[in-house]
């Protein structure tokens, strides 16, 4: 069984120039996805794993470890308006896999362990995908309406049905799902992970976040 870690970047961010390599605790972000994504390979020695940074700029190489290869792609999957599974359909054009795990730099506070249990799961459960989540009990609502609750019976928190927010941690899937162009297919479960796990540097505000907790 073949297992492929894709980790897309982009060096044009626009909400927040130069995201990969700025600072947070003393390296550049990036450096937090790329140790954990080599401790998880380390973690499932036995499993043929391959991480693969795909990105449009050779300079990125620099950051990378040995454990982690770099594949180029076009400079037209750069503009803000191109999808991410655009992204993913030419990765696995070029890289065929028995399951793929798409992860972000963005996250860096995901814990090879949590990516390492998720594969686990799937494989065991025989799942064509499985993908991070933050866990909320809330009142929530969309678009005006109430989702998990009744305005007119309000209950104690504890009580709600939580709401599952998808994280920047991962999406694992298998071949299947990923040539129908989907993270998640039909059979899948949603993993849990920790609120500090959830952490997702997009904006100037949420690296001064990170860096307080660092």
């Amino acid at each position: 069984m073949r297992i492929s870690v894709i980790v897309p970047i982009k060096l044009n961010n626009s909400r927040l120039p130069c995201k990969t390599f700025l600072r947070l605790g003393g390296k550049p972000l990036c450096e937090y996805a790329f140790d954990n994504l080599v401790n998880f390979k380390r973690m499932n020695s036995h499993l043929d794993i391959s991480i693969t940074v795909y990105c449009s700029d050779e300079s990125i190489c620099e950051f990378l470890p040995e454990d982690i290869d770099f594949l180029q792609r076009s400079n037209r999957l750069d503009g803000d308006e191109v999808l991410m599974s655009e992204v993913v359909d030419n990765f696995i054009k070029m890289v065929k896999s028995d399951i793929y795990v798409l992860t972000f730099i963005t996250a860096p506070f995901l814990k090879p362990e949590s990516i390492s249990k998720a594969l686990k799961i799937m494989i065991d459960n025989k799942l064509d995908s499985i993908h991070s989540v933050q866990k909320i009990k809330s009142f929530s609502d969309y678009n005006g309406s109430p989702i998990n609750y009744n305005p007119f019976k309000i209950i104690q928190t504890q009580l709600l049905k939580p709401i599952y927010i998808h994280t920047s941690g991962f999406y694992i899937f298998n071949d299947k799902t990923a040539q129908e162009s989907r993270r998640i297919g039909e059979n899948f479960k949603y993993f849990v992970v920790s609120h500090k796990e959830c952490i997702d540097i997009d904006t100037a505000e949420d690296l001064e976040f990170a860096r307080q907790l660092v």
